[in-house]
Order: C-alpha cells, then sequence, then structure tokens
C-alpha cells in the first residue's frame, strides 16, 4: 500500500511517498531511495515501479523529491530529515540508502560523514566518485570553469531550462567523496553502474568499490549507459535480491 506524505524540511515541505510492505514480517525493514541531479522520486516510473515490487514483500520504501536543483549541502539535510522521519514514523529495524547518481553521493556523504545517519547498507546506483569530472560532464567544461569562476550556468536540453547558480559548483568542490567512502568499513554495500556510463563514467564505480570497506559487491550493466535504459529490471533484481539477504 502507497500512501503519500509531506515532511517539514529545512528549506519547505518535502513531498514524497511510503510503501509499506505487505510482508507484516519485514515491515520495519526500510529502504530510502534518493534520486539524481534534475530527477524526481519517480525515476521516469522506474523507482516508483522498484519500489511497489520491494514492498511486495522484501521491504518498506520511502521515496522523496529533494528540492529541485538544490545545493549539495541541502540535499544532505534534506535527506537526514527523511531519514528522522523515518525513524520517527516507521520505526526500522534495519534502515539501507539508495542513492542514483547525485542521490549516490549524498547518500555517500550522509552515510559516512556521520555517526548518527549511518544506515544498516548501501546502495550506489550509477553513483560517482568524482564530483568535479562528473559536472564538468553535466555542464560542459566551459561551462563547468565558467562556474568556477563565479558565473551562473543555464541548462536547457530535454528536461527543461535551469540556470544553476555558482554557488551550486563551489559547494559541491567541498566534498571528497572518496575520502568519505573510506569510513565505510562495516556493513554491506552494493554498487551498480552502466558499462558505457558516459556521464559519471564506469572507472568511478571500481573506485567507490576499491575505497570501501565491509561486505560489498560491484556490478556492471552491460552495453548500459548513465540511466541503465537496458538492464533497469536486471539492476532491480539486483536491489531486491541483496535486500533480502541483508534484510
Amino acid at each position: 500500500m502507497m500512501k503519500n506524505i509531506s515532511i517539514p524540511g529545512p528549506f519547505g515541505e518535502l513531498h514524497g511517498a511510503v510503501h509499506e510492505c505487505r510482508n507484516e514480517k519485514n515491515r520495519r525493514k526500510v529502504l530510502i531511495m534518493a534520486h539524481g541531479f534534475r530527477g524526481s522520486m519517480e525515476g521516469g516510473g522506474r523507482a516508483a515501479l522498484l519500489a511497489e515490487e520491494i514492498s511486495e514483500n522484501i521491504a518498506t520504501v520511502v521515496r522523496f523529491n529533494f528540492t529541485w536543483c538544490t545545493m549539495l549541502r541541502n540535499q544532505v539535510a534534506e535527506l537526514k530529515t527523511v531519514i528522522d522521519y523515518a525513524r520517527e514514523t516507521l520505526q526500522p529495524e534495519k534502515l539501507f540508502l539508495l542513492g542514483r547518481s547525485f542521490g549516490g553521493a549524498t547518500c555517500i556523504i550522509t552515510a559516512c560523514g556521520d555517526d548518527t545517519y549511518r544506515p544498516d547498507g548501501l546502495v550506489l546506483w550509477s553513483a560517482p566518485n568524482s564530483l568535479k569530472s562528473t559536472f564538468a560532464q553535466v555542464m560542459g567544461e566551459q561551462g563547468f570553469q565558467d562556474a568556477i569562476r563565479g558565473k551562473d550556468i543555464v541548462i536547457d536540453d530535454e528536461r527543461g531550462r535551469d540556470v544553476i547558480p555558482a554557488s551550486f559548483v563551489s559547494d559541491l568542490l567541498q566534498y571528497d567523496l572518496g575520502k568519505l567512502l573510506r569510513n565505510w568499513r562495516q556493513g554491506p554495500l552494493l554498487i551498480i553502474h552502466g558499462e558505457k556510463d558516459c556521464i559519471v563514467s564506469p572507472d568511478q564505480a571500481k573506485t567507490n568499490f576499491d575505497l570501501a570497506g565491509g561486505d560489498k559487491e560491484l556490478h556492471y550493466m552491460k552495453d548500459d549507459d548513465h540511466h541503465l535504459a537496458l538492464r533497469w529490471q536486471e539492476a532491480g533484481e539486483l536491489v531486491k535480491r541483496w535486500l533480502a539477504s541483508n534484510s
């Protein structure tokens, strides 16, 4: 059963959905999903479908929307707010985080930078290791350098037109994801990445895998891109199997 939720966030209301696990025995195993840059909790319908499948028997799932194109430090604060909400209302026996792309960076900072918010397990889906090289790809090298010099950047594509303030780039460059991942020494970690990802290069997934400790898995999706457009169902099966084995 899915219900819509609204959580008072640090920068305004956070809208989301809770998919309560139909298996009462697993209802207090909770997965929180964090979407990527200029994405949404729907994930083109795929995130919602995966949440429904997981909630059939494996765990309760929480999806939510970050404030649109907000800075990374703000996303971290919003994810922590959602974790607080889940702990208070769902009282999880185990709590897992799944971060897609930029949401993966948010999960790394939250999980590895503050023991208060360390989850029992972590899924990184097309997640970066180098925010600098990733956003140079997203904005274009010239646009990225212009942002470093203090110029706001306009992204105009099939997703719409967004003005990205220069402060967005200066903020994300404050974070060293690799250094943070070295703090992940215990707990299961699942990394899923497209073999032909042109936004977050596949070698970044291998770097994340090598830096982290604990019980970890790395799966490359053959011939697939950043959005796992070809093998998203296969990736979803990996997440379900991983959750079931670690819940």
